[in-house]
């Protein structure tokens, strides 16, 4: 019998990666005829030596510019259209996105605008983005969003209080200045939230009901890199290769989600994330052991080859002792930040069930995850977390 192989299509970016790749932010600039930028970043950066030299960069190709700094974490409805005013009242031309995922996403969002118009909430879906965004060039300053390598961008709603995916090929940036430097003034509890951030995107990608062969290597790729940058310590700050590897899996990670799509940690974490205002990676890691625990019968030769990488599945043949052992494993990376993974430790009671479970059920990361739930499953998977 004749083999009939699917067509699959996948997206990716132009990439750069090395030191000093964020020096090429001119001559891209000047490669995509954007003569007047707007610089989408985080007001915390520009003390930075390396923010100094990207502008320099810049000023030495004739490229202007304007500053647009009113990002929040877990960006805002109402940053993005603020954003999109300055871009078209500067008659901008072209987007550097220089930041974390939240200064990625919200970029994002002011291109949809600028060549789109409306507001962005007109946006909130899977390919509603119609007329092409203007070019878009980002340099990462965490590793772990993927947002630099994705189609993805993930905006809070204000009135109705949600955190909201926007998924379009549109959203892919022209090109990703994937650069050591900039990670090397990153806080601690930062690198090990975006670690997290990676590990889940590749896990999440891995199990995935549209993985690929080609989205599978590249979420196993993640998956080693970022089991062998745990336990992070202090002196790992200073490490150029340890940040460069952690750009490294976040990069793998955020093309194989891209491609094959997420699943219910993500869409709880929105839902967390949204109603508490807390960081993703601490949401992503609140959810990810019960949904594992729910998810692994769907998938357990993958979970089996994720508890292999991890060095825990080793003589274990119970199913069950296979899980637990890789949630204390997971849970442990977490607790590296401190923090309490467990939702009353942020004001959550049962009361808030009902609210987390309504909006988790209609986020489009469900519908690749493994198993899909009802809303009596996504219940008892809040109330596990509580």
């Amino acid at each position: 019998m004749e083999i009939v192989r699917e067509h699959r299509k996948y997206v990716i970016p132009e990439i750069i990666t090395g030191d000093n790749s964020r020096i090429f932010a001119g001559r891209y600039t000047k490669n995509f005829h954007a003569d007047n930028i707007l610089i989408a970043t985080d007001e915390n950066l520009f003390c930075q030596n390396w923010m100094r030299e990207i502008l320099q960069s810049l000023d030495e190709t004739g490229t202007e510019y304007v500053i647009f700094s009113e990002i929040e974490e877990n960006p805002r409805d109402y940053n993005v259209m603020a954003g999109a005013d300055t871009y078209l009242c500067e008659e901008c031309t072209g987007i550097l996105a220089i930041g974390g995922g939240s200064v990625l996403d919200c970029a994002k969002g002011i291109g949809i605008i600028a060549a789109n118009g409306g507001t962005i909430t007109d946006y909130i879906g899977v390919d509603l983005v119609r007329n092409p965004m203007p070019p878009l060039i980002c340099v990462p300053t965490t590793a772990g969003s993927g947002a630099d390598v994705s189609q993805y961008a993930v905006i809070c709603n204000t009135k109705q209080k949600t955190k909201n995916l926007i998924i379009s090929k549109s959203l892919v940036p022209d090109v990703s200045l994937i650069d050591t430097i900039p990670l090397m003034t990153q806080p601690d509890d930062v690198t090990i939230h975006s670690g997290i951030d990676t590990f889940t995107h590749a896990l999440e990608a891995y199990v995935s009901n549209g993985s690929s062969h080609f989205s599978d290597m590249l979420a196993i790729e993640s998956i080693k890199v970022t089991a062998g940058l745990f336990p992070f310590s202090r002196d790992d700050a200073d490490n150029a290769d340890y940040r460069f590897q952690s750009l490294m899996a976040s990069m793998y990670a955020g093309i194989s989600f891209s491609n094959a799509g997420l699943g219910l940690i993500h869409a709880m974490s929105h839902a967390i994330g949204a109603f508490f205002d807390l960081p993703h990676g601490l949401a992503s890691s609140i959810a990810m052991r019960s949904v594992i625990q729910y998810n692994y019968s769907s998938s357990p030769r993958k979970y089996r080859k994720i508890a292999d990488i991890l060095g825990i599945s080793a003589g274990i043949s119970d199913d069950k002792e296979v899980v637990t052992a890789m949630v204390d494993k997971i849970s442990w990376m977490s607790e590296m930040t401190d923090n309490v993974l467990m939702l009353s430790e942020y004001g959550a009671t049962e009361d808030d069930i009902p609210y987390l479970v309504a909006h988790t059920a209609v986020d489009p990361c469900i519908a690749t995850n493994p198993r899909i739930p009802d809303s009596d499953d996504l219940f008892h998977l809040f109330a596990g977390v509580l």
